[in-house]
């Protein structure tokens, strides 16, 4: 009986490690995606560069990552609304 547990315990953890590598890599890739956006990069080479060298490029990315572009986050001005 014990070997038949350990037999089906090897592949269920095998998987369970997989399903985490993967679910980590597409969070990583959200996140790179949409800061390469903000920061007005190629979200597309962003995210070849963090698949082909994950972790790392995507550590290269958070560490070298541009400025953000100067663009404003809404048109909305309080000085334009107040009562005079």
């Amino acid at each position: 009986m014990s070997d038949n547990l350990a037999a089906l315990l090897g592949p269920v953890i095998l998987v369970a490690i997989l399903a985490g590598f993967l679910a980590l890599l597409a969070f990583t890739m959200r996140i790179c995606i949409s800061d390469a956006r903000r920061r007005g990069k190629s979200p597309v080479l962003v995210c070849i560069a963090c698949i082909l060298f994950f972790p790392w490029g995507t550590l290269a990315w958070l560490v070298f990552r541009p400025d953000p572009k100067d663009t404003p986050r809404s048109s909305f001005r309080l000085d334009d609304h107040r009562l005079q």
